[in-house]
């Protein structure tokens, strides 16, 4: 904030990279807010600033006319003498397109389009632009009289054509796009727009465009054609695709491989066999894991699909058998059974001896889908060996979970005191509403690392036959009261049990509902938070409580969780601004972080925010974990308009902490951790 960023950027891949540069400037305005630059035709930069005291969410106190319009200028200011481009020749306007500001041919631009719209073209504006094109060798004049050539007067597809073999990459890119910009694009929800019949204009093209996919040198230049999936009609799509995905050279792109699968996603509909025909010709992991998810959630439907691919798995490699199996097990979460697929036994017998833990694994966990019962006994005795590598033990016992084994509730108990592998067995043991679970889960506390502790409380307040054993320990001080968070304390005032809101009041405290107490509340803090009191704060110490308390949600200089926004680049230095977030959390709230309350048929209450649905199952974010049900285990749903942040977070932290977390949130620069 308060300044202009300058991005640095650097071609890599497909694409470019930004890399901070030197800021442009700095102000000391505290309202400045830049939106957009624009250069001018003196060479100056014309900044526009919104100029408020708030970020783009704020919804009070935002003055809507205060807007300001900075010029800035190096040096001297230059004068320019007066042009009417409206009064300019056609001859004129085109040599603009050479001038070394970009004010100059843009405006040029404007003036040509305005006149093709008022019916005052000069019947030889596309000639003279070609001819221009073609006298100069530099791409980036011939880019801006192709642009100009294409909004001014109609897509020429013969001109474009033939710079499909232009030398210079950028301007292919742009044949490429101005080729196909009439074709009409996927809609967000990757179904196809009503665009008239395209077959001739993409029978003419195609050929080409297939045989650039194949040959081309440039990533940037397969980019744009990988863009062209999302234009082209579902039954053309296979042929191109096929084409890019053979590049091996594109498969650890930052581009690439999501591009051409948002291009394949109507194919899952519409005809997933020609998925099938692009997975076999795929180099990218990324994109056969996609295709494999998309294939496996699917499976009801048509089974066909998914049996296909895992016949062609078994004859392919190892990277490309753990890329499948890695999708077909995302596409599977939250599932407890599966039809087995016909090709399934085959191609587990070609992964048996691999010596490749991580793909034994998956072949394990799918294995146990499939109602594989050697595979579950296998599991079974992996999350109980005590040797065993800890990260197999902890996949072991999670797929035991997702299955529902007969045994799970003794195999989780039994688990309780190792440490870092009770974490998972708490996940499991949520699953019985049982006073004595919650007992025993309670005892174990002390077991825990202090990391997955969260976690267990997570659990313990999923039911209220977990919390009342757990109040009843913290009112005896074997848990201590910080062990429960705000958002814990939420969770458990959601079951609205009378007997467990006064226990939770007596170990707790109270928790305020009105807006006038949070205002009061954000007023006595302010009262609390003077310079003075912040200048003998503690930042190391208040990034520590940061880490405990914020960072499982929040990122800030790079580090913490993404379930909640970004902290970096927010108006922390504000405490006004800071305060009326971290008080009253749901004061405004964006769709993305909405929480809802959902109940399970097996009396497990959950909080969170909805993510990655599907038609089988959604999962559900909360502060420690995301845990995927399917859908029909759902008894009610709901979303509220609050946060998922939890008010009182300041109020459970002792005055010292308190100072320390608000005077590191307001500096605008990290800090060391305390020294150990």
């Amino acid at each position: 904030g308060l300044r202009v960023n300058r991005e640095i950027l650097a071609p890599e891949g497909s694409g470019y990279v930004g890399k901070h540069g030197e800021d442009f400037l700095l102000s000391t305005d505290k309202w400045f807010r830049g939106l957009d630059l624009s250069c001018g035709p003196d060479g100056g930069v014309v900044a526009l600033d919104w100029s408020d005291t708030g970020e783009c969410h704020e919804r009070n106190g935002v003055h809507r006319t205060s807007g300001r319009i900075y010029k800035l200028q190096y040096g001297d200011t230059k004068v320019v003498a007066r042009l009417d481009l409206e009064k300019l020749s056609l001859d004129e306007l085109v040599q603009l397109h050479f001038h070394g500001n970009e004010w100059y041919p843009r405006q040029a631009r404007r003036v040509l389009i305005e006149r093709m719209q008022a019916g005052k073209s000069d019947s030889g504006t596309a000639d003279r632009l070609k001819k221009a094109f073609k006298e100069t060798a530099d791409p980036v004049f011939q880019l801006r009289l192709l642009w100009t050539m294409y909004a001014a007067c109609g897509a020429d597809q013969a001109f474009l054509f033939e710079q499909l073999s232009h030398p210079d990459e950028h301007v292919r890119v742009w044949a490429v796009r101005l080729l196909s910009d009439g074709w009409g694009l996927d809609t967000l929800l990757s179904t196809r727009p009503q665009k008239g019949d395209l077959s001739v204009a993409v029978s003419s093209v195609l050929p080409r465009l297939v045989f650039m996919a194949g040959n081309d040198a440039s990533a940037m230049v397969r980019l744009a054609l990988a863009s062209v999936l999302q234009r082209l009609p579902a039954a053309e799509r296979r042929v191109l695709a096929c084409e890019l995905v053979k590049r091996r050279e594109d498969a650890g792109d930052h581009n690439l491989p999501l591009m051409v699968w948002y291009g394949l996603i109507p194919l899952a509909q519409e005809s997933p066999a020609d998925l099938v025909s692009v997975a076999k010709d795929c180099h990218w992991p990324l994109t056969v894991r996609l295709i494999s998810r998309c294939l496996a959630e699917d499976i009801e439907k048509q089974p066909y699909a998914l049996n296909a691919l895992l016949e062609q798995a078994s004859h392919r490699t190892l990277d490309f058998k753990k890329s499948v199996l890695a999708g077909v097990a995302e596409g599977l979460k939250g599932w407890r059974k599966a039809a087995k697929p016909e090709a399934w036994d085959q191609l587990a017998s070609t992964v048996s001896g691999a010596g490749d833990a991580e793909l034994m694994d998956l072949i394990r966990q799918l294995g146990v889908l499939f109602g594989d019962g050697r595979a579950l006994d296998e599991i079974k005795a992996l999350a109980l060996e005590k040797d065993a590598d800890l990260s197999a033990r902890k996949a072991a016992l999670q797929t035991l979970i997702d299955s529902r084994d007969a045994d799970l509730r003794a195999t989780c108990e039994s688990l309780l005191g190792t440490r870092f592998l009770n974490a998972v067995a708490a996940k499991g043991l949520a699953l019985f509403d049982s006073v004595e679970v919650g007992e025993r889960l309670v005892k174990a506390y002390s077991a825990f690392h202090q990391v997955d502790r969260p976690q267990l409380l997570a659990t313990l307040v999923s039911r209220a036959c977990f919390i009342k054993p757990l109040l009843v320990a913290v009112d005896a001080g074997k848990i201590p009261r910080s062990a429960i968070s705000a958002f814990d304390v939420r969770q458990i005032r959601e079951l609205k049990d009378p007997e467990i809101d006064r226990l939770l009041v007596r170990v707790w405290g109270e928790v305020r509902e009105s807006g006038v107490d949070k205002k009061n509340l954000i007023e006595k803090y302010k009262a609390e938070f003077t310079s003075e009191v912040l200048a003998s704060a503690d930042r190391s110490e208040g990034r520590s409580v940061f880490n405990s308390v914020c960072a499982a949600c929040h990122m800030l200089y790079g580090e913490g969780g993404k379930i909640g926004p970004d902290l970096t680049g927010a108006g922390r230095d504000n405490l006004d601004y800071l305060l009326e977030n971290v008080v009253d959390p749901s004061a405004v709230v964006g769709s993305d972080f909405r929480m809802s309350i959902v109940k399970v048929k097996d009396g497990r209450v959950l909080n969170g925010m909805i993510r990655d649905k599907t038609d089988k199952t959604l999962a559900v974010q909360g502060m420690t974990e995301k845990v995927t049900i399917e859908r029909g285990e759902i008894v009610e749903q709901q979303e509220f308009p609050m946060s998922m942040m939890p008010e009182g977070l300041l109020e459970a932290l002792n005055p010292v902490q308190r100072k320390n977390l608000i005077a590191y949130l307001i500096q605008k620069t990290q800090v060391a951790l305390p020294a150990q």
